[in-house]
C-alpha cells in the first residue's frame, strides 16, 4: 500500500478519486463552490509530490483568469507545506 504524502483527508471519495486518477486525462464538471479548484491543487500536489511528476509535465487549465489566478494561488500556498516545489 502507498502512502500519501500529499494530505487528501478532507477531499470526498469522488474528489479524491479524481485526485488519484493517473491514466489519461482527466475532466472536472460540477457548480459553483464545489471544489474544482481546489481538486485541480490537490492533483497537482498528488502528481508532483506523490507520482514524482515533474513540474514542467503538468498542465492546469481552467476557463477564467480569475480561476487561473485562484489556482496559482492556491498552489503557490499550498507545496511548501506538502513537500518538494
Amino acid at each position: 500500500m502507498v502512502t500519501s504524502r500529499t494530505k487528501l483527508s478532507i477531499l470526498t471519495a469522488e474528489q479524491e478519486s479524481a485526485v488519484k486518477a493517473t491514466e489519461g486525462h482527466i475532466r472536472v464538471v460540477a457548480g459553483a463552490g464545489s471544489g474544482k479548484t481546489r481538486n485541480l491543487v490537490y492533483r497537482y500536489a498528488y502528481l508532483l509530490n506523490d507520482m514524482g511528476i515533474p513540474q514542467s509535465d503538468i498542465l492546469c487549465m481552467t476557463f477564467t483568469n480569475k480561476a487561473a489566478q485562484e489556482m496559482k494561488a492556491r498552489i503557490l500556498r499550498s507545496l511548501p507545506r506538502w513537500g518538494r516545489w
